[in-house]
C-alpha cells in the first residue's frame, strides 16, 4: 500500500508539469540574478517603446464557414506573409495548456495558414496512429468526436472544437487540410479497435494478437521491477516485428480496405516502429523511476520522447507528405529552437541550467531552415491545469521580463517578430538574458530570440471550457 502511495504521488508529479517546485540552488541563483537585474529606466523605455512601435494587433476568435467566405477575412495577418513566404513547417507553442485564448488564436492562425498560405498538414502533440485513424474516420464522425479521437485531453475543449469543425468541412474538398499526430507515448481505444478490426478483415488472430500487443504495450510503462520488464520487453518487441511483416506482406490488401485513407498503411508502419523504439529506450527510464520511486530518471526519459516525436516530424515532411507545407501545434517546450541553450529551463519536474535539447531543435537541419517557430506568452488571468483546476498567472512580472515588455504593445493579442531582427538599443531585450513564466508561474531564463521566431502575446487569459 506504501509503494502504491508512492507510486501516485510520483505521478502527481509527472501530470502536474508546471505546479510550484522549488529550483535547485544553481537554477535559483541564475533566476535570482535575471530577476534582479538592475536596468536603467532609459532602457526598458526604450525596450517598450520599439514593442509599441511595432507590436501588431491581431484578432483572436476562429471564423466561422460563414465568414470565411468575407472578403478580407484575414485582413489582420496579412504581415505573416513576408515572414512565411519561404518556410514549409509553422509550430504554434502555449506556455501553459488549458488557456482559453491560446486555443482561440491558435485555431485562427492555423485556418489562415491552409487558406492562404498552403500548409495543408496539421500535426498535433498527441499520438501519431491516433490522430491519423480519426482523420481516417472523418466521415463517419461528428467533429467532437474527432477532437476526441485526435488529440490529447488537454486540448478537448469547446475552442478547439471550430478548428475540427473546419477540417470535417475542408475534407468534403479538393484541398483537405489533413490531420496527424507526431508523439509516441501510448495507445487509445479507439485506435486499438481500429487496428483490430482492419487486420481481422485479413486475418482475425492477428487482430486479436495487435489489440492484445497494445493492452501490454500501456502495462510495461507502469512496470516497477526490471527483470519483469526485460522479459516482457522482448517478447513484446518480437510480437511487433511480426505485425510489421503482417503489414508488409499485406499492404495492397490493406490499402484496398480503407481506398480513401491509403495513408493509413504506411502510418501503421511507423506506429509499430514507434512501438519498438518506445519500448528499447524510454520505457526502461519509466521502469526504472518506479522501481527507484525516483524522479531522477524522468528528464532522460523526456528527452527520448522529444527526439522520437523529432523523427516522427521529420518522417512525416520528408516521407509521408514531401510536397506538403506542415503546422506543428505543442507547447513551447517542444517546440523551441535551442532548448539546451536555455539558461534556466522548466521541465516539468524541476528547474535546470543544464537542459537537453527538445524537438525543435532535434529536426534535421534542412527543416529547421524552413521552420517558424511561434511561442505564446500572457500577462495576466489564469488556464486550466491538467488537474483540472485552474492557475493564475503570478503577478506582478520583473522589471524588464518578456511579459513586463510585451505588455508595452497594448493590444488584446499582439504578435512580435524576433527573426532577423538588427541587434539595437531598442531590441537588445531580445538578444539578452529575460525571464519568462512557464506555465504562467515558473520563471525560466532565456535569451527570446534564440527560442522564438515570433511572438504571440496575450494580455489576459482564461480558463479553456472542457
Amino acid at each position: 500500500m506504501i509503494r502504491k502511495l508512492q507510486k501516485w504521488a510520483i505521478a502527481g508529479v509527472i501530470c502536474m508539469l508546471g505546479g510550484t517546485i522549488l529550483p535547485t540552488s544553481h537554477a535559483a541563483a541564475a533566476i535570482t540574478a535575471a530577476n534582479q537585474q538592475h536596468y536603467d529606466d532609459a532602457t526598458v523605455t526604450e525596450w517598450k517603446q520599439w514593442v509599441k512601435e511595432n507590436a501588431v494587433f491581431m484578432k483572436i476568435n476562429p471564423e466561422n464557414s460563414k465568414s470565411l467566405k468575407e472578403k478580407d477575412v484575414f485582413q489582420d495577418l496579412q504581415f505573416l506573409k513576408p515572414l512565411l513566404k519561404d518556410k514549409r513547417m509553422v509550430s504554434l507553442g502555449e506556455a501553459s495548456h488549458g488557456a482559453s485564448e491560446y486555443n482561440s488564436v491558435k485555431v485562427r492562425l492555423v485556418q489562415f495558414l491552409h487558406e492562404e498560405m498552403g500548409f495543408d498538414v496539421i500535426a498535433f502533440e498527441s499520438l501519431l496512429g491516433d490522430a491519423s485513424v480519426a482523420y481516417a474516420q472523418i466521415g463517419k464522425d461528428k467533429p467532437k468526436e474527432t477532437m476526441n479521437k485526435a488529440i490529447y485531453g488537454v486540448w478537448q475543449v469547446e475552442e478547439n472544437l471550430a478548428l475540427f469543425e473546419y477540417i470535417v468541412e475542408r475534407s468534403k474538398t479538393d484541398r483537405p487540410l489533413i490531420l496527424t499526430g507526431f508523439d509516441v507515448q501510448a495507445t487509445t481505444e479507439p485506435f486499438k479497435a481500429f487496428g483490430n478490426e482492419w487486420f481481422s478483415s485479413v486475418d482475425p488472430s492477428v487482430g486479436r494478437r495487435f489489440e492484445q500487443a497494445e493492452r501490454r504495450f500501456i502495462e510495461v510503462h507502469s512496470f516497477d521491477d526490471m527483470k519483469k520488464f526485460r522479459n516482457v520487453q522482448k517478447d513484446l518487441i518480437q510480437e511487433y516485428r511480426a505485425l510489421q511483416t503482417f503489414v508488409a506482406k499485406n499492404e495492397t490488401k490493406l490499402k484496398s480496405l480503407i481506398p480513401q485513407h491509403e495513408d493509413m498503411v504506411p502510418i501503421m508502419k511507423r506506429v509499430l516502429q514507434n512501438r519498438i523504439d518506445v519500448l528499447d529506450n524510454y520505457v526502461e527510464h519509466m521502469v526504472r523511476m518506479w522501481a527507484d520511486m525516483d524522479t531522477k530518471h524522468l528528464p532522460k526519459a523526456s528527452y527520448l520522447r522529444d527526439k522520437m516525436m523529432a523523427d516522427n516530424v521529420a518522417w512525416l515532411a520528408e516521407e509521408m507528405y514531401p510536397d506538403k507545407k506542415i503546422i506543428l501545434w505543442g507547447h513551447n517546450y517542444h517546440i523551441r529552437k535551442h532548448n539546451s541553450t536555455m539558461i534556466t529551463e522548466h521541465n516539468g519536474m524541476g528547474f535546470s541550467n543544464d537542459p537537453y535539447p527538445t524537438m525543435g531543435e532535434m529536426l534535421p537541419a534542412e527543416l529547421q531552415r524552413q521552420h517558424y517557430v511561434i511561442g505564446l506568452y500572457a500577462y495576466q488571468g489564469s488556464s486550466l491545469k491538467n488537474n483540472d483546476k485552474t492557475e493564475a498567472v503570478k503577478l506582478p512580472h520583473p522589471h524588464g521580463s518578456l511579459e513586463d515588455i510585451l505588455k508595452a504593445g497594448g493590444h488584446p493579442v499582439s504578435f512580435i517578430n524576433l527573426e532577423n531582427q538588427p541587434l539595437e538599443q531598442g531590441t537588445s531585450w531580445m538578444y539578452t538574458p529575460r525571464v519568462a513564466k512557464a506555465w504562467g508561474v515558473l520563471d525560466e531564463v532565456m535569451i527570446a530570440r534564440d527560442q522564438y521566431d515570433g511572438i504571440v502575446f496575450i494580455d489576459t487569459i482564461y480558463p479553456s471550457k472542457r
